[in-house]
């Protein structure tokens, strides 16, 4: 018994013209690559664009951070300049613990998804460069920052002028520190950003950066204050400048000319007063910090695998 052959099995195919061609539009090259990338990162701070969860960490501290200045308005425009909770050397000090959670939060939502998700070579294989890519990330945290740290001193601004019995009077009275208000938060949150992004960068593992960040905010802090209160001589005085807070604090405390620093992080009245240092000293060590911390980062750039 033979069976039957198998008969062939037609086989029909069909090209389809997709329209596929070249982008022939205007090429805005770098700059605007940076652009593009510095407003993403910053709307990817604060949540913008994504689901309510993500929402809550960023946009929950900016109303902690916001809460001090509104409430001392508050208390100003009822009891009057008799009691000033909060001035403008001391805000930010007061505010260093929710500033620097800010930056363990977001740090590490900035750069961390990048390098997990392997699309640092996307970004290097088009108009924008590693250095570029730093810039733009280092950037757009210290905006983000920026929120934190200038909209509530504009806030006692606006407070202090609006409470006053002769508002022209006190608008003129209070222009002139605006400078030093926004140098002071430029200040806080590019140190901030510089050292949140110096250590974030080296893993893509967001609780591995955000506890890093927290870690050496703490570590610093303590010891830092241990050594201060020891009676040791020169060590105790300058034992202060290796709390980043504390360097920040006499920074803005020298820009705005105000009594020594306090033990309680800053400011006035938060606890022992600590060996006072000249505001030189203090600068000085800002810009070492900055530009170690900015070293590390394009460092960390130039190498790492896309």
């Amino acid at each position: 018994m033979t069976l039957p052959e198998a008969q062939p099995v037609a086989r029909s195919g069909a090209i389809y013209d997709l329209g596929y061609q070249g982008y022939d539009g205007p090429r805005l090259g770098r700059p605007a690559a940076i652009a593009t990338l510095f407003w993403s990162s910053w709307r990817s701070a604060f949540g913008l664009g994504r689901s309510g969860r993500a929402k809550i960490v960023p946009w929950g501290l900016t109303v902690l951070a916001l809460l001090p200045a509104a409430v001392a308005v508050g208390i100003t425009a009822l009891v009057g300049d008799a009691v000033q909770p909060f001035t403008y050397d001391n805000y930010l000090p007061q505010i260093a613990i929710t500033l620097s959670l800010f930056v363990a939060a977001q740090a590490p939502e900035l750069v961390g998804g990048d390098q997990r998700n392997h699309v640092l070579s996307l970004y290097f294989s088009h108009a924008i460069q590693r250095i570029d890519y730093a810039a733009a990330k280092l950037g757009a945290l210290t905006a983000a920052l920026l929120v934190l740290t200038l909209l509530p001193q504009l806030v006692l601004f606006a407070g202090k002028v609006l409470s006053a019995t002769d508002v022209l009077s006190a608008f003129g009275n209070e222009v002139p520190k605006l400078l030093q208000i926004l140098v002071s938060s430029l200040l806080y949150s590019l140190t901030l950003a510089v050292i949140g992004l110096a250590i974030a960068a080296f893993t893509p593992r967001r609780s591995f950066a955000t506890g890093g960040i927290i870690a050496f905010f703490l570590v610093t802090a303590i010891v830092g204050q241990i050594l201060t209160r020891m009676d040791s001589g020169e060590v105790s005085r300058y034992a202060q400048l290796i709390d980043v807070d504390r360097v920040l604090a006499g920074v803005t405390h020298a820009l705005f000319g105000g009594p020594g620093i306090q033990g309680g992080g800053g400011g006035e009245g938060g606890g022992a007063a600590i060996p006072e240092l000249a505001g030189m000293i203090y600068i000085g060590t800002l810009i070492a910090v900055l530009v170690v911390g900015i070293g590390v980062i394009v460092q960390r750039y130039r190498r790492v695998q896309a």
